[in-house]
């Protein structure tokens, strides 16, 4: 367990992350967050399982070993409904998900009991949001829907097209025509332009954006575990495995975040971490 000094990290493949820091900064103001972007293994959502979670482990292993987080939130719908078990098991950090936090608000919003989820593939293919929400109620129908390749235009910051707010537009009359009157953004790249879907959609949804729902979730058990940051205003970091071009243009879009210099993540750490699983997991050799 982290001191109160130490940082939260953020983990997830792209810009869609950026949503969770901004929700946090806006909460927690008070807080040091250390968001870990891997776009070099993006798009998380169309790999399997088993190689998510020893990509993954090795960001977990840096923010908790190297950066002391006190916290970890996987801001990704894929990590958070594929590996959230596996990686709680492996550290002793706290890790939490956007699912449970997500669920919780659509079924406090919905009025006609259809939640829509968009997502990843690999997210829609666990049905873990579908799951989640007909455990908190079983009368609630959920249709869980995979955009891909939505997901990489907002990742190249190109969804802003008169194309692409048509085809969501017919998409959305779909859903109403269903009665379907909420909708989750199941991956945080729709999360992080969830004004983009409400502007779309007008009133006829309620949009739920998973980063909102678990910065409330994050202040609460902060709260209840005395691990609130006492001072003022803490630092926001950005560290960058891979190719950090989208990174640098999206976050000139967002005021409170253009002050933040981008960091290089240190692959050193990923060698190291290599090796120590490597001699972890190759059995002894036998006596002859």
């Amino acid at each position: 367990m982290g001191s109160n000094s130490n940082p939260i990290g953020v983990i997830d493949s792209g810009v869609g992350g950026l949503s969770m820091v901004i929700a946090l900064d806006q909460l927690l103001s008070s807080e040091e967050i250390v968001y870990v972007a891997d776009p070099l293994h993006f798009p998380y959502g169309e790999k399997a399982k088993n190689e998510l979670i020893h990509i993954v482990s090795s960001l977990v292993s840096y923010l908790n070993e190297n950066l002391k987080a006190k916290l970890i939130i996987t801001a990704c719908g894929t990590i958070s409904s594929n590996c959230l078990e596996e990686l709680s098991a492996l550290f002793q950090v706290p890790i939490i998900g956007i699912i449970d936090p997500a669920s919780r608000e659509a079924v406090r919003k919905t009025k006609t009991g259809k939640v829509v989820v968009l997502a990843t593939s690999a997210t829609v293919k666990s049905s873990t949001f579908q799951k989640h929400i007909q455990r908190i109620h079983s009368s609630i129908t959920v249709k869980e829907e995979a955009w891909p390749e939505f997901v990489e235009a907002v990742e190249k910051g190109l969804h802003q097209t008169d194309d692409w707010r048509k085809w969501i537009h017919t998409q959305l009359i779909g859903f109403q025509q269903e009665n379907f009157d909420t909708i989750i953004m199941g991956c945080t790249h729709f999360a992080l332009i969830s004004s983009f879907f409400q502007d779309i959609a007008e009133t006829t949804f309620e949009i739920i954006n998973p980063a909102i729902a678990t910065a409330q979730e994050v202040k609460e058990y902060l709260e209840k575990s005395n691990l609130l940051n006492p001072s003022e205003l803490s630092k926001k970091r950005i560290i960058v495995r891979g190719n950090s071009t989208n990174m640098k243009k999206t976050i000139q879009k967002y005021t409170d975040l253009q002050k933040i210099n981008i960091e290089a993540f240190p692959e050193k750490i990923i060698e190291n971490f290599i090796n120590k699983v490597q001699r972890y997991c190759t059995p002894a050799s036998t006596p002859m």
